[in-house]
């Protein structure tokens, strides 16, 4: 009888001092995968093919550092996204990884959640250092300013265009539609103005010998896409370029031009490695394409995440990453021979036959 009050008693004891213990988080929440692995997890923005490149790299790294990964592709946006979050915070996940849905207005979000668990940006960055660990992913201004590179080496006298992408609440559409104008006004310093009637969304749009005359948006629907496109080809007949700044923006154009006869008419000008748009490249109706690498946007995510979760104090200490916490993987230029375009000197470039067959190892084709 006395023993088993003296453990009532010590119990009582235990369970008050557990009470007024501070909780103790450094690297996120207490979880953990099976046998004791780090779990982790990977959210696109969407369920395009774009994502199943960098699932396969996420993937390999999960292997490569003994992690267990969830790699989750929402269709709804950003209650979709949410919802994914929650569900995975109530399965005990340690780690993050997510292209943010109109990030500008998540801040807050990320921001509490960052507090909770590490979050690792991908592909579209928020803008606030507090909201994520890091960035990881393309310089999109930078990589539109590639593909303003390519419209002007393919009208080197100018013109009317257009450009097309799913939204503009992704900070990657704003950033890459931002570089293509810089690059079209021939710097930052030159189209103050024209960048403030962008944010507006006042059109058309004049810099120098180009004219942008809307940006046209689809909720990342392909088939609108292509209607909107077939629309701006059937009733503007001067317009000379279209532009598409997500993956499946150019399979649509090229779609548009075709259904309006205006197939080799009109310059059409791509960004990441749809497999239409790379066949499109290479038969040369489309001029060519800007791509990231999805591959090691997924690798290098769960590979940085690895380390947070267990603890390495060196996991952002990287050569690679900047005072705003950015890790930048270079963009290329696809063009049908590989060979740099007077405009473009100072891009990487590769030709698309051995783009793609080095893309097709890394999907297991």
């Amino acid at each position: 009888m006395k023993k088993s009050i003296a453990l009532a008693i010590g119990a009582t004891i235990l369970a008050s001092v557990a009470l007024t213990l501070p909780a103790c988080n450094t690297s996120g929440p207490s979880g953990g995968g099976a046998g004791g692995k780090p779990y982790v997890a990977f959210i696109s923005n969407n369920s395009h093919e774009f994502w199943t490149i960098a699932e396969k790299g996420a993937k390999d790294a999960a292997a490569k550092f003994d992690v267990q990964l969830e790699f989750r592709m929402p269709t709804q946006g950003v209650a979709d996204q949410h919802r994914i979050i929650e569900d995975l915070q109530s399965k005990g996940v340690q780690a993050i990884a997510v292209s943010p849905n109109d990030s500008a207005n998540q801040v807050g979000y990320y921001k509490s959640l960052n507090k909770k668990l590490p979050v690792i940006a991908v592909d579209n960055d928020i803008p606030d250092p507090d909201a994520r660990r890091c960035y990881l992913g393309t310089d999109n201004v930078t990589a539109g300013r590639a593909v303003g590179k390519l419209v002007k080496q393919s009208l080197p006298n100018g013109g009317k265009f257009m450009i097309f992408v799913g939204r503009l609440d992704s900070q990657n559409a704003q950033e890459r539609r931002q570089g293509v104008v810089i690059e079209l006004a021939g710097g930052e310093d030159k189209c103050a103005a024209e960048l403030e009637k962008l944010k507006k969304g006042e059109y058309p749009i004049k810099f120098g010998k180009y004219e942008l005359l809307d940006t046209r948006t689809d909720l990342e629907k392909q088939d609108v896409c292509q209607s909107k496109a077939e629309d701006a080809l059937a009733n503007i007949p001067d317009l000379v370029c279209l532009v598409g700044l997500w993956a499946y923006n150019p399979p649509a154009m090229l779609r548009a031009a075709e259904s309006q006869k205006r197939l080799g008419k009109v310059v059409l000008i791509g960004f990441d490695e749809n497999p239409e748009t790379l066949s499109a490249v290479r038969a040369g109706t489309i001029a060519g394409t800007v791509v990231q690498d999805p591959y090691n946007f997924g690798y290098e995510s769960v590979k940085i995440m690895a380390a947070i979760v267990r603890g390495d104090a060196n996991a952002l200490k990287r050569d690679d990453i900047n005072a705003q916490k950015q890790i930048y993987i270079r963009h290329r230029i696809i063009n049908k021979d590989g060979k740099p375009g007077s405009m473009y000197q100072d891009e990487k470039v590769e030709a698309v036959d051995p783009f793609e067959i080095n893309l097709n190892k890394l999907k297991g084709k």
